[in-house]
């Protein structure tokens, strides 16, 4: 049952942090080079998306970083910190980057278009996948038995 629990957590955390990587090193600078037009109608709809299906990504995430925690051997504290900077993505994310993406969504017309907010969110999206980085790595260190 650990090894199962500890597979399902670096399975859910590393495609997580695959995911935010891709959108931030590759999705977003793409769309930042579309005319006006174009960006608003990708960003918005890429908010609304993403906005919908993330949340039980990363509670999924933290869950399992919790689970490996309780049955993980002398690297318990690694995985318990990853736990613990994972609430702090999630807060980083639900106070700052949501509001954004919220306005993000919001857009109806390419004159609603903020290229500065948009640049906003993706440099806070950065410091979110440096961390999920930090997280994934933790669990990874946690869970192999060197």
């Amino acid at each position: 049952m650990k090894q199962i629990l500890e597979t399902l957590a670096l399975v859910a955390v590393g495609t997580l942090v695959g995911s935010e990587f891709a959108v931030a090193a590759f999705f977003r600078p793409i769309l930042g080079r579309l005319p006006d037009e174009a960006f608003w109608a990708a960003r918005g709809n890429g908010a609304g998306l993403l906005g919908k299906v993330m949340p039980f990504w990363y509670l999924t995430s933290f869950a399992l970083l919790v689970g490996v925690a309780a049955v993980a051997g002398s690297q318990r504290w690694l995985i318990g910190v990853g736990a613990g900077l994972m609430v702090a993505v999630v807060l980083l994310s639900v106070l700052v980057l949501v509001p954004i993406n919220n306005k993000i969504a919001a857009w109806r017309t390419a004159d609603e278009v903020s290229r500065v907010l948009a640049a906003r969110w993706d440099r806070l999206h950065w410091l979110r996948v440096a961390m999920l980085a930090v997280i994934f790595l933790l669990l990874v260190v946690g869970v192999v038995n060197v």
